[in-house]
């Protein structure tokens, strides 16, 4: 059906003169980080530390905990190590919430000061480039909110139960330990003694999770303290701790390479049997992930996932925290495992890149429902996410805390994924993404745009500089307005593809990407030819031969959605070169809308004519033939929309549009 020889020929053309499915829950949690702060105005500590005259090495953070929402309350102290990058280090400066109190300051500092959210460190002397030092804060208080929804958060689950948990991206970290905020600068690793009153609640013992392996438990005073251990690389708002009575079930995993480890979780008790239905495919995920990125960044220790019941998610490093493990969350849960790679083993270079974690992580959906369920489904699932929104996927202002997670980067983002994808092919693609995940450069590190092109460009030998720069930078989509036209003796097939989006101010004038086109026969054969379009006008010429009748009844642009965009035919749309109208074949048609005939006026009587109904498409959806001053067309079969009607006598042709109600 799909045996074909062709001959292609490009022209570029001037321009003519008047042509200027996804799951709810998922959703609704990819527009919950920013619907819920968009009327935040106050926002605090801008960006994050982006000081980079000193690089953190270890926090060791010891953390005494209140379960008693009554009575919120953290008591800590933190071991901050670090190096200079410079040469004549005296100060650094810290985050740490206002609310809460510093009590002192030790180590290799001689005086502090507090400023707002800061902590200006003088150290005890100058520090040379690459020298280390330490210094340990105590401190205490009454955990505040960020626009009273992040931060350290207290809530209840079931009868009252206490359920306590950090919600610290982007920049709000400092809302409950100090630290260097944003996305900027890894702690090599991270140590968190978690301490909570030693209690039994509705039959479970609270306890008190954190990310890597737990190491030890000690009971004292009756308080018993969880200590955590993660020796990975690690931003400071993935330093997470979560406290509930929970009850805990684990999976185990062996990966590609013959890496084992667990796979845990922390759930409510009255959730047991739904959260094990919930993520009884967890490991078949991170199989697919692992084979497709290559091993899972930190199976030295764990994977795990604990529930909130609250909030959506965030994909907090070995330990992600979840408003629900139900299955009608998989996805989500399937979205936050994939950040593992794309997020906190590669971080973006800064939130400007947001779409870096977001948009590979929402990607990484789509290729498990290819993966479950076939390319027609992936195309579904891609379709059901919009990517039509204004604005660019860089980031322009990241210095709004309560505006980085906008649907933008989740969606558009997963869609540039899936345009490279088009432009790339499979097998350069796939090895993209799995050169980039294991990339030495980019492992347990941080990564921008530029750095993943240049990546995608060193696998592939091509130039991605014009396709980075017109979906990522530069914003909106190509309006494609098309037509089309066949030699009735020679076959030859002219198809003129017009730019339109160029008279709608701001947009840009050419989109320049390959195009696939679909050409379908009399007979329902049909095949699929790529075209690069990278002209506001262009024209295309076709032969094709493997059929016994060549005509060609409807011409389909990027009939499986590779591209952002939207096409229109436009049967009034010049293709080839100009022809002399005949007035003759003009005709009037009413009613219009038209409802189930549509009458077609002639001023002259037509010996014989064939007609074609395309809809807005280009697809053909009726044929026949015309004859006398008025003829009568059934339109029952059509479904309500815009369509057009193109007749031709075989000497002349005359297009018009009409509704159909």
């Amino acid at each position: 059906m799909k045996k074909f020889v062709y001959i292609l020929i490009v022209l570029n053309v001037g321009c003519f003169p008047g042509f200027s499915q996804k799951p709810t829950t998922l959703n609704d949690f990819y527009k919950s980080e920013w619907s819920n702060f968009k009327d935040y105005i106050k926002i605090r500590n801008g960006r994050g530390n982006t000081d980079t005259t000193f690089n953190i090495t270890f926090y060791y953070l010891k953390a005494d905990v209140s379960l008693d929402a009554n009575a919120k309350y953290i008591r800590g102290n933190l071991l901050c190590k670090f190096k200079s990058s410079v040469n004549n280090l005296v100060r650094i400066v810290l985050s740490l919430q206002d609310d809460l109190h510093v009590d002192s300051i030790t180590g290799n500092s001689s005086t502090y000061s507090i400023s707002g959210d800061s902590i200006n460190i003088m150290l005890d002397r100058t520090y040379s480039n690459g020298e280390a030092a330490e210094i340990r804060i105590w401190y205490q208080g009454v955990p505040q909110l960020a626009g009273g929804y992040k931060g350290l958060r207290y809530e209840t689950h079931h009868n009252g139960e206490p359920v306590i948990a950090t919600l610290s991206t982007p920049y709000l970290a400092h809302y409950w330990y100090p630290c260097k905020d944003g996305p900027e600068d890894k702690a090599d690793s991270v140590y968190l003694d978690i301490t909570v009153p030693d209690t039994v609640i509705n039959g479970n013992k609270a306890i008190a999770v954190s990310n890597g392996l737990l190491e030890n438990v000690t009971t004292v005073n009756n308080k018993v303290t969880y200590c955590w251990r993660h020796r990975y690389p690690i931003v400071t708002y993935y330093v997470m701790m979560a406290i509930s009575n929970y009850s805990h079930f684990q999976q185990s995993f062996i990966g590609p390479d013959g890496e084992s480890f667990p796979i845990d979780y922390f759930v409510f008790g009255e959730h047991d049997s739904i959260s094990r239905l919930g993520v009884s495919e967890m490991p078949d995920v991170m199989q697919f992930y692992s084979n497709l990125f290559g091993k899972y960044p930190f199976w030295k220790e764990k994977y795990a996932m604990s529930e909130l019941g609250y909030y959506g998610a965030i994909e907090n490093q070995t330990n992600t925290i979840t408003n629900s493990m139900d299955i009608s969350w998989f996805y989500v849960s399937a979205h936050e495992l994939s950040h593992m790679w794309f997020g906190d083993m590669i971080t973006c270079a800064d939130w400007h890149h947001a779409w870096m974690n977001e948009g590979f992580a929402t990607y990484a959906e789509a290729l498990w429902t290819e993966h479950k369920n076939g390319m027609a489904a992936y195309h579904s699932y891609l379709n059901s996410t919009a990517a039509f929104m204004g604005g660019t996927l860089y980031l322009q202002n990241d210095l709004d805390t309560f505006n980085i997670f906008q649907e933008i980067v989740y969606s558009k983002g997963a869609w540039v994924l899936h345009m490279l994808r088009g432009v790339l092919g499979d097998q350069t693609f796939f090895n993209c993404l799995k050169s980039y995940a294991g990339s030495p450069g980019f492992m347990y590190k941080n990564a921008s745009t530029e750095d993943f092109r240049h990546l995608a460009e060193n696998t592939s030998g091509k130039n991605l500089a014009a396709f980075f720069n017109q979906w990522v930078y530069d914003a909106y989509y190509p309006m494609y307005h098309f037509n089309y036209k066949q030699d009735s003796s020679s076959k030859v097939l002219t198809l003129h593809i017009f730019q339109a989006q160029a008279s709608i101010s701001n947009w840009r004038e050419v989109f320049e990407m390959p195009l696939q086109v679909k050409i379908t026969d009399v007979n329902g054969n049909d095949t699929i030819i790529t075209v690069q379009n990278n002209q506001k006008n262009q024209e295309y010429q076709f032969r094709l031969t493997g059929y016994v009748n060549h005509d060609y009844t409807s011409v389909v642009i990027d009939p499986d959605k590779w591209v952002i965009r939207k096409t229109y035919f436009k049967p009034n749309l010049p293709v080839g070169l100009p022809e002399v109208p005949d007035e003759r074949m003009a005709f009037n048609l009413y009613p219009d809308p038209a409802s189930d005939q549509l009458n077609i006026g002639f001023p002259q009587p037509v010996k014989k004519a064939a007609f074609k109904i395309f809809n807005q498409f280009g697809e053909l959806v009726n044929s026949g033939f015309l004859k006398s001053t008025v003829s009568s067309i059934s339109i029952n079969n059509l479904s309500r929309g815009l369509y057009f009607i193109v007749v031709d006598d075989g000497k002349t042709q005359h297009s018009e549009k009409f509704m159909k109600l």
